[in-house]
């Protein structure tokens, strides 16, 4: 499977409005108290299809700087039913070593922001408490393994610096970004029984999705009985593509595949990779290694450019444009 398919495949997942709900359920305060049958009605525009219609995607309003965004749409506030709340997701397939993910976010919330004045869905002219909010959520499902399961949020908070007034947090809390880091799940790692005795989680829901080597049949079990989320026949379809084909498991247990045969032989994954990664975990463990050190590097902050990496590693001339390419900084 390539890259490409990966990525199209999450996204397609991710716009299942019982997925939505389920996301926004656990991710949006303003939705906690509430269940998935009565979130998907406040996804607009309501109708009976059960995938949501995102808004235009592309963003051509800063001259020069273009942004598409993966998905983007409407909720009607749960709690003031005559505002609205902007909800942005952007699935990341393999997270970018260019630049700061956290920063990307920020930026596109502001743009998100920005962009609402004189048009339609958001204010008119001067008329700034008109803004609707918006709930930017970032799921980066390959990533440094130090991140595995970490859910991040960014926000805007007031500071009193002197006197007694402060204003009401819904003023300036227009925007919250999240970023998570769902980490692999293996069906060793807990029973079926474990799963479904346990508390909802949001990072356990998104690993079932993209990154587990369970069963479809175990998977769906999950969904319905776990997490409410109940799909119809094409869902299943999609889901079952992603949990037995789909990059989502593949990727995920090939790389994990890759690790264990430098340590104690391929882990057992689904089929595909399995197979590959016992062929190149004798071939390529010093390579990974090496790519696993330039990484470090990098996010430890102690070098500012790879080159620099490679210097320090004494990388060989014809290796690193494979690993700038690996590392998508070519």
């Amino acid at each position: 499977m390539e890259k490409h398919y990966f990525d199209t495949q999450s996204k397609i997942i991710l716009s299942f409005k019982s997925v939505q709900a389920a996301l926004l359920q656990q991710c949006l305060d303003e939705c906690k108290h509430l269940s998935l049958h009565e979130i998907v009605p406040l996804i607009q525009p309501s109708s009976s299809h059960s995938k949501i219609i995102t808004l235009n995607p592309e963003d051509f309003r800063m001259p020069g700087a273009r942004i598409i965004y993966d998905l983007l749409y409407v909720l009607q506030h749960p709690l003031h039913p005559d505002r609205s709340i902007l909800i942005h997701i952007e699935a990341q397939g393999e997270e970018s070593y260019k630049y700061h993910l956290p920063r990307r976010g920020l930026y596109y919330g502001s743009r998100l922001i920005a962009g609402q004045q004189n048009h339609s869905l958001g204010f008119q002219d001067d008329s700034y408490d008109d803004i609707l909010d918006v709930r930017s959520l970032w799921i980066c499902l390959r990533h440094a393994g130090k991140k595995d399961n970490c859910w991040l949020e960014y926000t805007t908070e007031e500071k009193l610096r002197t006197g007694n007034f402060r204003f009401d947090p819904e003023v300036y809390g227009i925007s919250k970004i999240q970023i998570l880091y769902p980490g692999i799940q293996s069906k060793k790692d807990k029973s079926i029984e474990e799963i479904l005795e346990g508390p909802k989680d949001i990072m356990e829901l998104l690993s079932l999705l993209f990154l587990s080597d369970r069963e479809f049949e175990q998977i769906l079990l999950i969904l319905e009985n776990k997490y409410d989320i109940l799909l119809t026949k094409e869902e299943r379809k999609e889901v079952e593509e992603m949990c037995t084909f789909g990059q989502g498991a593949f990727l995920a247990w090939k790389d994990y595949g890759l690790k264990k045969g430098r340590e104690e032989g391929i882990a057992k994954g689904i089929q595909k990779g399995h197979k590959q990664g016992r062929k190149e975990g004798r071939k390529q463990g010093a390579y990974e290694t090496l790519v696993q050190n330039i990484t470090f590097l990098l996010e430890s902050g102690t070098i500012s450019d790879i080159q620099q990496a490679f210097s320090i590693l004494h990388v060989k001339k014809e290796l690193q444009p494979k690993i700038l390419k690996r590392l998508n900084l070519n």
